[in-house]
């Protein structure tokens, strides 16, 4: 494939679709986390989430912390866990985003 399925544009950034749906058994998307934006504290009741930063530098919330990430790193959210991303870098941060679920449940929640 050359290109994204869909692109989702958020206040704080956006996703670019690259695989999902049922048919898929996962979802992989880009996403870019605008400079100084945070996306909102959320979950995923059904599918664990892998984060790997491509480029820039962001501060992951989870398990109650901020976890610092720079290029190269990956972190793991498990399904039911709450987390939120931070950009902490001076321009845009890039990361690939994979999901253990072709159709993922998004739920914001308080942090």
């Amino acid at each position: 494939m050359t290109g994204a399925l869909r692109v989702d544009e958020f206040g704080w950034g956006r996703m670019e679709w690259l695989a999902e749906g049922g048919d898929k058994g996962l979802s992989l998307a880009r996403m870019i986390v605008a400079e100084g934006a945070t996306s909102p504290a959320h979950r995923h009741q059904n599918c664990n989430e892998v984060i790997h930063l491509l480029s820039g530098a962001v501060a992951l919330r989870y398990g109650g912390r901020w976890i610092g990430m720079r290029p190269g790193d990956t972190q793991t959210v498990y399904a039911g866990q709450s987390h939120q991303l931070r950009n902490d870098g001076e321009c845009a941060a890039v990361m690939m985003i994979a999901y253990s679920s072709g159709e993922r449940r998004y739920e914001e929640v308080a942090q």
